[in-house]
């Protein structure tokens, strides 16, 4: 089997996109999975691309190396996929219609649809923004709510559990963000057992944020999201609208001197390793009313296209 393929990064977030044309029914999952591995692709998660219906101009199925089944959402896919669209023949090949100064694209995801804006100037996407609001519904709908675990106090947001390391570390003065040693990774491990025996989500996610920038941030974050495993992804788009749910939930944003309503922007650093932070700013926008977040949309500060060509697997 041959299969065409676009790669790409958001601040180190790595992303494949294939065809679903060229994949036989009922072996998508596994396709994708197997071109997420180290002897292919070697990407954090995989898209396969549909053309859209439904008010949507393109469907996509969304995998990722943890799990076994596809995942609602993927917030880097959507930066790198509008990247791809610009830049590569991707566009063609799905009927979009790029135009300058802007691009407008529907994703339709498993969360619901996405909208993509996409800056074009001389053949180029200078600036991706998502829209989440699909996402965030998923959070409210499966909770947003505070949590004690192994001691520490985090908050469920959807499938993700978002950690202040300031309060992990104040339990557990041992944790260890830049080296994950021995330790770091148990606690990790333990707590997102306890979490996912709870919620009953079976995903692996978690966002882990600290108010300490370092180049120009309000915040910065990481994402260890599977340590058995050694997936950690240096940036995050639904992860970083679980945090902006996140720390409006559990008042740290109001503490901070944001506001309560209205229009509240974001600025987060991550990208490049695997500390907390990154030389990278993902830029979230969040249309709170009421307390609670309306609407999200971000976009990160460095997207690119990495490799384009085609990967053989055997029958």
């Amino acid at each position: 089997m041959k299969f065409d393929f676009v790669k790409g990064h958001m601040g180190g977030n790595t992303i494949a996109l294939l065809c679903g044309d060229q994949i036989p029914a009922g072996r998508e999952l596994e396709v994708a999975v197997k071109a997420l591995g180290p002897h292919y692709l070697w990407a954090h998660e995989a898209g396969i691309l549909y053309p859209g219906a439904n008010g949507a101009g393109l469907k996509v199925k969304i995998a990722e190396p943890t799990s076994n089944c596809f995942i609602s959402a993927c917030g880097g896919l959507t930066q790198v996929l509008g990247k791809a669209l610009v830049e590569t023949g991707l566009g063609p090949r799905f009927n979009i219609d790029v135009r300058e100064p802007a691009t407008t694209v529907m994703l339709e995801t498993e969360a619901g649809l996405a909208e993509i804006e996409i800056a074009v100037s001389a053949g180029k996407a200078v600036r991706i923004v998502t829209g989440m609001r699909s996402f965030v519904r998923e959070c409210y709908g499966k909770g947003v709510r505070e949590m004690e675990l192994l001691g520490v106090r985090l908050m469920q947001v959807g499938k993700f559990m978002v950690l202040n390391a300031d309060l992990l570390k104040r339990v557990h003065p041992g944790a260890d963000f830049v080296h994950w040693d021995g330790e770091t990774r148990h606690i990790l491990t333990e707590m997102q057992q306890q979490f996912i025996a709870i919620t009953g989500e079976p995903e692996y996610n978690i966002a882990l944020y600290d108010w300490h920038p370092a180049g120009g941030g309000d915040l910065r974050v990481v994402y260890p999201h599977c340590m058995a495993q050694n997936y950690i992804e240096p940036s995050c788009g639904t992860g970083s609208v679980a945090v902006g749910l996140g720390v409006l939930a559990c008042g740290e944003l109001e503490r901070r001197g944001f506001a309560s309503g209205g229009p509240v922007n974001l600025k987060i650093e991550a990208g490049g390793s695997i500390e907390l932070g990154g030389p990278d700013i993902t830029a979230l926008l969040l249309d709170i009313r009421e307390s609670k977040v309306e609407s999200a949309s971000f976009s990160h500060s460095f997207v690119e296209i990495t490799a384009t060509g085609q990967i053989w697997f055997e029958q």
